[in-house]
């Protein structure tokens, strides 16, 4: 009913808001959850999602007001600025619910339209899914579910080979090239012999989304989000997602162009989320979160502003969570580029504590924690790359994890010392303290001495606030009574400090 819907007022925004909400809130109930998502309908609240995801991207890349995007005839969708930046060449853009015919006879595969008992008639239906398949090569595949007279004369029933791309009835859904496809002028013929499960979309639906979305959407965006975030957490609606490269090609350039943090952190939040699914090389998402990170960097390193400072390292925290999965699948030589974003952002941060007012020290936050923990996790998980290594076995990064060790030591004597406990996020600077002696512990040999072209006892003398505050923040640590790793690290560096010195 939302989907047939005309109306771009207030009311409906609302409604669509609650009614987002309440299908994401039993989506994540373990009670209701597999109800939820084996229902018929799951697949197109998440379509509604996505078109109001798409809508959002469009705007944001465009300067469209209320008023422009409601006045427009011409409705370019998220897929229309996906296929603009691609440079494709067919000319006719299509998208979800577009009415479209087929030529029947377009091929032999298996997931391709049976001839309809008129030679000279064409099959037409409805556009449920666009973009690359499992079972075939290429990015310009379309899903078709068949209406009229067409129904019954397709392939499958919006599944192939076990996947799941769309919902349709039995042998009235089709997969065909883009080729082979061309949009209606009119509306399907409508046989009422044949029985037609579809309920018919009008062939533009996602224009009120940009309207809605253009007046104020942004309590829509994030509803979207939020569910298309949920549902994702199963396979079968996670893959439908992902495989949509039109929308993720949209969802990047938005990001890339768009001002919005909310919009940026719930988009990155997404894409960040489907990076522990990946099981290959994704270069075009690694070089979209290395892009993220040197621009938040750069704004950290000239804002003043604590509420955008704030943003900024929320949203880097979700990134650098993102690059750490994605590097698990990278060349080695492709692994250099990321973590020296990250080693940067890490030397800057820690520089900045250490270097800062007491009373910064003081207020450190949960989300500074989680940022230094994805990123001293991502320092450890590339020890024993002997490329990556090099990256973190430079003066600066070592003097940095040095004094970061020190400001996490639990020495409250000494003036950098970080009050994170008995805070929210206690456990997550506990974590980063852990993997910076980690680092330390592996890099500190007499082979990386000779690279930096300093003695170890020389660098530790220029970052230290006073004589031997390293040493004795060491001390402490390995005199804990339950200290776990941190204790085994504190005293493994100070008897390589001590061989080496």
């Amino acid at each position: 009913k939302l989907s047939l819907s005309t109306d771009t007022d207030t009311n409906l925004r609302d409604v669509v808001v609650k009614c987002l909400g309440i299908v994401t809130t039993l989506s994540a109930n373990s009670d209701t959850r597999d109800s939820i998502l084996i229902a018929e309908q799951s697949h197109d609240c998440m379509r509604i999602a996505s078109s109001i995801v798409s809508a959002g991207a469009e705007l944001k890349l465009g300067t469209k007001s209320a008023s422009e995007a409601s006045e427009e005839t011409s409705d370019v969708t998220a897929t229309k600025l996906a296929e603009k930046l691609a440079k494709s060449s067919i000319d006719e853009v299509l998208q979800i619910d577009d009415l479209v015919h087929i030529d029947s006879t377009s091929s032999k595969s298996d997931s391709t339209p049976v001839k309809s008992d008129d030679p000279d008639k064409e099959l037409e239906g409805v556009v449920a899914y666009m973009g690359s398949v499992q079972f075939a090569p290429g990015d310009d595949w379309i899903g078709i579910r068949l209406t009229g007279t067409s129904v019954g004369n397709g392939r499958n029933d919006g599944s192939v080979k076990g996947t799941h791309y769309f919902d349709c009835g039995e042998k009235s859904g089709v997969f065909v090239k883009r080729a082979h496809v061309r949009k209606q002028e009119s509306e399907p013929s409508n046989d009422d012999s044949v029985e037609n499960p579809v309920i018919p979309v009008p062939p533009k639906p996602e224009n009120h989304w940009r309207v809605l979305v253009a007046s104020d959407g942004t309590s829509l965006e994030e509803a979207s989000f939020l569910l298309l975030q949920s549902f994702s957490r199963s396979k079968q609606h996670r893959d439908v997602i992902m495989n949509n490269r039109e929308f993720t090609s949209a969802l990047a350039a938005a990001i890339r162009s768009s001002t919005n943090m909310d919009f940026k952190l719930d988009a990155l939040e997404l894409l960040s989320s489907f990076t522990m699914h990946y099981c290959e090389p994704e270069e075009d998402l690694m070089k979209l979160f290395c892009d993220v990170i040197e621009s938040q960097t750069r704004i950290l390193q000239l804002s003043r502003d604590r509420q955008e400072q704030s943003s900024s390292k929320h949203l880097l925290g979700v990134v650098v969570l993102g690059v750490q999965n994605l590097m698990c699948y990278q060349n080695a030589g492709d692994q250099v580029k990321p973590l020296h974003a990250a080693t940067d952002l890490f030397i800057f941060l820690s520089e900045t504590l250490f270097s800062g007012p007491k009373s910064r020290r003081t207020a450190v936050s949960k989300t500074e924690g989680i940022l230094f923990s994805n990123l001293t996790s991502l320092f450890v998980l590339f020890l024993g790359n002997e490329d990556t290594r090099k990256v973190l076995s430079t003066t600066r990064c070592m003097s940095s994890l040095i004094r970061f060790v020190m400001m996490t030591s639990g020495v409250e004597t000494m003036d950098c010392h970080i009050a994170f406990s008995n805070k929210e996020g206690e456990e997550y600077w506990e974590a980063a303290h852990a993997y910076c002696l980690q680092s330390l512990t592996y890099i500190v040999n007499e082979a990386s001495q000779k690279h930096l072209g300093t003695s170890y006892a020389a660098m530790i003398k220029q970052c230290q606030p006073s004589s031997n505050a390293f040493r004795t923040c060491l001390q402490h640590i390995s005199d804990r009574a339950h200290g776990g790793a941190p204790v085994v690290s504190a005293r493994q560096l100070l008897i390589k400090l001590e061989r080496l010195s």
